[in-house]
């Protein structure tokens, strides 16, 4: 606030004065006040107190930047707001990110120092020795925004670098041909007749993976009250992970899309039948009674969830047991997109099956389809066409 009075000289010439209050000192926290005088006109005296107040502000600004605050700081202050708008599951991939592969670049950085072409050094660092180079420099970016709008930096650096290209890498196919599927089913089968296991749940678990398309995280947070076997139908509506403290957690999905019910064929309905009652036989030796429908469908010894990395091992297990080509958990969920496809299923059909959110997600896989669909592509035009 501010207040104008004109006063006159001995001399009887009158000139404007004005008093203001211009704001709080950034360091001492008092109040600042001033008084000038000596204008010969109102206006000029407005004009004086508009240049004063736009001098304590770059003041102001420039006493906040010398006590900057760190990026390990700033990183303290952003994480409780961040943990309040994500799944626990993404708090716990950032700040993996964030700890193991930032901080030892940023974390002692006054934010002042943070510069643009820091950021790319760091960036192109991480291009060259880590495949998700793209998500450290995504959540260092995040984090960095959260000081611009707490209005402890006037940009965010990371933003402004430019992204290198992905490396080019020669990956192994990660789905089955019918063929290779079938194979996969037959050595899995004499694995658990060789291990002396009279269990199907390896059976149900692979199963599930390859007949439905489901995610890992999916299939491991089923319950029995998710499958109606009357109607031989399959319900999906949450996830399994693990939370920022290692601990397991049970989630909704990602999208509303990854929520949905699918049909099941009526020889997953039998393997899961015989697995449920094989599930009740076992676990009722050490005390449980599992024959509730809120009971999971794959649990430890002690009957707790599985840890996501569990299954990864059961598959490396048979892959190396019977030098089988080399596919991941998530390789099945390709192998049933696929053979979708190569049975004569839509790209919407497929789409809503799995579960995508984006058409785009299901025609990349569909752009990678078997070989044995490849090579009919030339002679089933040619039939079509017929000339």
């Amino acid at each position: 606030m501010a207040s104008f009075k004109q006063y006159s000289r001995k001399d009887g010439t009158k000139y404007w004065k004005f008093q203001a209050y211009l704001g709080v000192h950034p360091v001492t926290g008092k109040p600042v006040k001033t008084t000038r005088s000596n204008f010969r006109t109102k206006k000029e005296a407005q004009i004086a107190l508009a240049q004063l107040q736009t001098e304590f502000e770059n003041n102001n600004r420039k006493l906040i930047k010398k006590e900057s605050i760190t990026f390990q700081e700033l990183y303290d202050l952003w994480l409780p707001q961040y943990r309040l708008k994500v799944k626990p599951s993404t708090v716990a991939t950032s700040r993996r990110f964030i700890e193991e592969y930032a901080l030892e670049f940023f974390g002692e950085l006054k934010l002042d120092n943070i510069t643009v072409r820091y950021c790319q050094e760091i960036v192109n660092k991480w291009h060259s020795k880590y495949k998700q180079y793209h998500y450290f420099r995504k959540v260092v970016g995040q984090v960095l925004q959260f000081g611009v709008q707490m209005e402890l930096i006037e940009n965010n650096p990371m933003r402004k670098t430019v992204l290198p290209r992905k490396k080019e890498v020669e990956t192994f196919p990660n789905f089955y041909s019918r063929s290779q599927l079938e194979t996969f089913f037959e050595c899995l089968n004499d694995h658990i007749e060789s291990s002396g296991r009279t269990s199907t749940k390896l059976l149900a678990f692979f199963r599930l993976l390859a007949f439905t398309g489901m995610r890992k995280s999916e299939v491991l947070a089923l319950q029995w009250k998710d499958i109606n076997i009357f109607n031989q139908e399959l319900t999906i509506g949450k996830t399994l992970a693990t939370d920022e403290y290692k601990k397991i957690i049970i989630q909704e999905p990602k999208t509303k899309s990854s929520q949905r019910t699918i049909k099941l064929d009526m020889k997953t309905v039998q393997i899961l039948e015989q697995w449920r009652r094989n599930q009740q036989e076992w676990y009722i030796k050490f005390g449980f009674n599992t024959a509730k429908d809120t009971q999971f469908l794959f649990t430890n010894k002690f009957n707790e969830l599985y840890y996501p990395q569990a299954p990864n091992d059961w598959l490396y297990n048979i892959l190396e047991k019977y030098n089988l080509p080399k596919i991941t958990l998530h390789g099945f969920r390709h192998t049933h997109a696929s053979l979708l496809f190569e049975s004569g299923a839509s790209i919407k059909e497929v789409q809503e099956r799995l579960g995508h959110k984006d058409v785009k997600t299901t025609m990349n896989i569909y752009a990678h389809v078997t070989p044995e669909k490849i090579r009919e592509t030339g002679e089933r035009f040619a039939r079509y066409v017929n000339f």
